[in-house]
């Protein structure tokens, strides 16, 4: 989740309902535990959108005069989740704002075979380009490479591809740093003190491993105590059962950070249902419509995204730079905002901090982009 310093800096909001099981546990039969006073936190909606508005507007000025009707893109996501909704219209926005073709494509289930075959399709149709979150970017480095040695454009989104035949861009959210943003909320949350689990989809993947990485950097010199890191592999069913197996052992638990989108309700259905709303703060990943939900009912309390609209809008500005003005003019006429971050050449789509009390204003900017938020 798949997905930013923050240059006032991004994760997804799809109109997919994420499936969770209802709760087993009786917990939620017991009378509600006592809620914490909760400190404010300032939250932030800018995410890196205004120089990514100055990257627009040079390259739309480089592409003046050219025909880019039978420019074909696509985007290429790891998983389809409600996260990717978001991006998906963002694709389809800059797509038909310059005039070019752009699909979407997502493996069932988030399967690797099947990403793998998606992109060894695409190298076959000739595409001109594609935005990729990998399943696995260690596994997609062979299809990746085939791609780059046949001059198809490759930008990678959510997490960054490294070891490929030649440098990738990556247009994203640094993800330590937004780790570290959730550590410093869930601090703020805690007053410095406390237990918390971490639920995630994955312990390899990097964006997993650097926002994990992140948030316990945030947390260093603090009394907050890590007492359980319970991996879903992907499968939501699995984090509710997670969510509720870090509440059931361990009765002091006070907080939970959640990396991939579907974990966020996860942890808010297994809290709700032990009657433990405001007294196990949530701090989010990503922003799935039930997660939305949990926030306005403050069971979640503060939402740390990604700005997959411009992961998906921006993702097909560059392609099409890439293809019309050369991969070379394309990094000159990008190198004064891209910057070296875990490992990357990162260009940040941001990093947004909402909260209950930004929430509507949130919600507000997407429906502008024409972005369902039900």
């Amino acid at each position: 989740m798949p997905r930013i310093a923050v240059a006032k800096s991004g994760v997804v909001l799809l109109a997919v309902a994420t499936l969770l099981l209802p709760a087993c546990s009786k917990a939620g039969e017991d009378a509600p535990a006592a809620s914490r006073t909760m400190p404010e936190l300032q939250g932030s909606v800018d995410f890196n959108d205004a120089p990514l508005q100055q990257v627009e507007e040079k390259i739309t000025t480089a592409l003046q005069g050219k025909d880019l009707s039978k420019v074909r893109v696509a985007m290429v996501i790891n998983n389809p989740s409600a996260f990717w909704t978001e991006g998906q219209k963002g694709m389809q926005n800059a797509a038909a704002k310059l005039g070019v073709q752009a699909t979407f494509q997502a493996p069932t289930g988030g399967d690797l075979n099947q990403q793998l075959s998606i992109l060894d399709t695409l190298r076959s149709d000739k595409i001109d380009g594609y935005s990729l979150s990998a399943v696995d970017p260690s596994a997609v480095k062979g299809p990746v490479n085939a791609a780059l040695k046949a001059g198809i454009g490759v930008v990678a989104i959510d997490s960054a591809l490294s070891g490929t035949s030649s440098p990738v861009i990556y247009l994203g959210t640094p993800n330590t740093e937004a780790g570290r943003q959730a550590g410093e909320a869930m601090k703020t949350l805690l007053g410095g003190k406390g237990e918390v689990a971490i639920l995630t989809g994955s312990l390899t993947a990097s964006n997993a491993v650097q926002r994990v990485a992140g948030f316990k950097q945030a947390l260093e010199g603090t009394d907050i105590k890590i007492v359980d890191t319970l991996n879903d592999d992907a499968d939501p069913a699995k984090a509710l059962s997670n969510a509720q197996t870090a509440l059931q052992a361990n009765p002091g638990l006070s907080g939970m950070y959640t990396v991939w989108s579907y974990d966020g309700p996860a942890a808010g259905q297994a809290i709700k249902a032990a009657g433990k709303s405001g007294s196990v703060v949530v701090v989010a990943d990503d922003a799935e419509p039930k997660t939305v939900e949990f926030v306005r009912e403050g069971v979640i309390q503060a939402m740390i995204l990604q700005r997959p609209y411009q992961q998906g809008y921006m993702g097909v500005y560059l392609l099409t730079a890439m293809k019309v003005l050369g991969e070379d003019a394309t990094r000159q006429l990008l190198q004064p905002f891209l910057a070296d971050q875990d490992g990357a050449s990162t260009l940040s789509s941001g990093i947004g901090l909402v909260t209950k009390a930004n929430l509507d204003q949130y919600l507000g900017d997407l429906q502008q982009l024409g972005v369902s938020t039900k």
